[in-house]
């Protein structure tokens, strides 16, 4: 009888070896599929401002993509005083371009808070977005 329990223990340990092993080679393949999001990075090159803006007036933000196997193009993504995230702009790299600096315009067309971010996308499509920044408009 105790050799009974022998062995189902072993099958049991056997079973939990194979799934945990096969758990590992499912982790392994997914970090292998994030892994080019490390080859591309987008930061902003403006800070936030010390106080409110004034309304109607145009707001230059500058950013950087750099991508190692080509940026494909920037956009601006502006949250309006109403919590509504538009496309404000969208600018398109050069042929391979790996570091893309943009200077994007928009206009604050009513009073209340701002918040700006840049996506950069490589020549694959793979996103990176820069931090964000909030303001106001007065």
């Amino acid at each position: 009888m105790a050799k009974r329990y022998a062995g189902l223990n072993l099958g049991v340990i056997l079973s939990l070896l194979l799934l945990s092993m096969g758990f590992i080679a499912a982790c392994g393949s997914n970090a292998t599929q994030t892994g080019p999001l490390a080859d591309i990075k987008t930061e902003l090159l403006v800070r936030a401002p010390d106080g409110p803006l004034p309304l109607n007036k145009s707001i230059e933000v500058k950013s950087r993509t750099e991508a190692q196997d080509g940026v494909s193009h920037v956009d601006l993504y502006v949250t309006l005083p109403t919590n509504q995230e538009v496309l404000v702009r969208s600018d398109a790299a050069a042929f391979r371009q790996t570091n893309f600096i943009t200077s994007q315009m928009f206009t604050p067309k009513q009073a209340g808070h701002y918040v700006i971010k840049v996506i950069g996308y490589n020549k694959q499509g793979m996103p990176a977005s820069s931090n964000s920044i909030g303001f106001d408009v007065q």
